[in-house]
């Protein structure tokens, strides 16, 4: 584990795992049988309000690491690689754009058949997000699948035998001889 920063964050992990220390010791002592302990973690998780499975990480890693196990795990100390490698989630981008209903489990289905990533690789929620961050969630490809009114695409069979124009409410601006208030419009048109 890398050491935490400052001496305040530093006593603050010490603390933190003398109470896990504290709180996990007596499913620590030896001959204690599955049902004691099944007991013990039942009482614990009624005091505390943590879940049994957070009572079991502590008891392994103290088991692994000992005392230094209990500490709190900066987020400096977490993998600092990229979860899904720029290659394979272009991959999965381009599988996404292709059929923009195919779901996240199919996207990683596909690339660990056509051996671009390893069985086990992906994870489903981790690829979601990274889709999600690139723009190309399910919500956003439904968005841009489903053709509104407003978005409907429209356009003539020749050039120039349709017009429209738009025109936009302006400020009031000093305008002719002695300089009178008068409101602008700005206006477009397209052919």
């Amino acid at each position: 584990m890398k050491e935490v920063k400052g001496l305040k964050d530093w006593k603050k992990a010490e603390e933190l795992a003398a109470e896990r220390m504290q709180m996990v010791s007596p499913l620590l002592a030896e001959g204690l049988d599955a049902a004691k302990a099944r007991e013990i973690r039942a009482k614990l998780c009624q005091q505390t309000g943590l879940s049994e499975r957070t009572l079991r990480r502590y008891v392994a890693r103290y088991r692994a690491e000992g005392f230094d196990g209990l500490k709190p795990k900066g987020r400096e100390s977490r993998k600092t690689g990229e979860a899904i490698p720029e290659k394979l989630l272009e991959q999965a981008i381009l599988l996404r754009r292709e059929v923009p209903r195919r779901s996240v489990a199919q996207i990683i289905q596909i690339l660990e058949w056509e051996g671009l990533a390893q069985p086990g690789q992906l994870k489903r929620s981790t690829l979601q997000e990274k889709l999600a961050q690139r723009g190309y969630s399910s919500r956003q490809m439904r968005m841009y699948a489903d053709a509104g009114v407003a978005t409907r695409r429209f356009q003539r069979r020749h050039r120039n035998s349709l017009w429209h124009s738009d025109i936009k409410y302006g400020p009031y601006l000093p305008l002719g001889p002695g300089g009178s208030s008068k409101q602008v419009f700005f206006g477009g048109h397209a052919g």
